[in-house]
């Protein structure tokens, strides 16, 4: 199985954190966003070679994705690296990667995490061309869906509508059978030029397989969590931890208070503080006299005398709000409500 993962974007949506720490590379409840998407492909199917789709060379990112590959899942994976120098949409962006669009196929986009309600077996959809992993929801006017036929069939992919018209919302999953049908329709749509929303659309692409005979299932997912926004980060951040079996109410005592669900990563130090709930704080931080919840804290941060909720704390960041002065990188906010 050959993997293809978009992450051409800039997370401007997660500024400021994304200038020093790509989205992908973000740790929650300690592994990064990466490391979760791969390791629950790898529960499903074997991996032959993943391209990662870039918007331009980034060699502290490509080095940290290679070890991530070798070091925590198969060093025999093979690992590629293309560039969409131009935002010019999803099925431009894949197209870059055209090397990998042969056989069967995944493509994962890198700000979404899944979990399925029951194992993914490829021979399941022998009998078809591909299948695209949904989720039902409850409001699909924000979400392009897809439609079913009586035999479980997609007849019919419709972007955010404004009727009822199917709850099943596209997560951005997506198996091929054969990755080289997709990769002419590709070729065929940019070579006429035609574009939806100013881009060239990977719905456009599966649109026009169908035409032609292409046949896809679904695959329903149990949790589809977004990672592209502060406040999904959050809730995603707090879904995992639920999930966690990690006990640290042995570190509670009376000068400290965790109140679980918390994650505590490699040398941590809490003083006269308040952690939790739904708290990461990842390797080498100092909390000191401090409160903090539903809050996301990356790795070498020292918080003193705050109080956070609802908050994402960048690496290396030295925050103390009673400090007289205060030095913030680009693109950093700092209100006070």
């Amino acid at each position: 199985m050959n993997v293809i993962i978009p992450m051409a974007g800039t997370g401007s949506r997660l500024r400021p954190i994304t200038p020093t720490t790509p989205k992908p590379l973000i740790k929650l409840s300690g592994k990064t966003i990466i490391y979760r998407i791969i390791h629950e492909l790898t529960t499903y199917t074997e991996l032959k070679k993943i391209g990662f789709i870039l918007n331009d060379k980034n060699i502290e990112l490509e080095t940290s994705l290679k070890k991530t590959i070798s070091k925590d899942f198969n060093s025999t994976i093979k690992v590629y690296f293309f560039y969409q120098k131009k935002p010019e949409g999803t099925a431009h962006a894949i197209y870059c990667a055209k090397k990998l669009l042969k056989g069967k196929l995944l493509i994962v986009f890198s700000d979404t995490l899944f979990f399925l309600k029951k194992p993914f077996y490829i021979k399941q959809f022998d009998d078809v061309d591909g299948a695209i992993f949904v989720k039902e929801v409850k409001d699909p006017s924000s979400y392009g869906v897809v439609k079913l036929n009586k035999i479980g069939i997609i007849k019919s992919f419709i972007e955010k509508p404004n009727k009822p018209i199917s709850n099943l919302a596209i997560i951005g999953v997506y198996y091929f059978k054969n990755a080289e049908n997709l990769k002419d329709e590709i070729s065929n749509i940019i070579s006429k030029k035609i574009i939806e929303k100013n881009e060239y659309q990977l719905t456009t692409a599966l649109r026009n397989l169908m035409k032609l005979g292409d046949k896809f299932k679904t695959v329903n997912v149990d949790n589809w969590l977004d990672c592209g926004t502060p406040q999904n980060l959050l809730a995603t951040n707090k879904y995992l931890l639920k999930r966690q079996k990690k006990d640290n109410s042995s570190l509670s005592n009376k000068k400290n208070h965790i109140i679980e669900p918390v994650y505590l990563g490699k040398n941590i130090k809490i003083k006269n503080s308040k952690i939790g709930p739904y708290v990461s704080i990842e390797d080498n931080s100092v909390i000191e006299n401090s409160s903090l919840k539903n809050t996301i804290v990356q790795s070498n941060v020292t918080i003193k005398n705050a109080n956070l909720n609802k908050s994402i704390v960048g690496k290396f960041t030295d925050y103390n709000p009673m400090n007289k002065s205060i030095i913030l990188g680009p693109f950093s906010k700092f209100r006070k409500k």
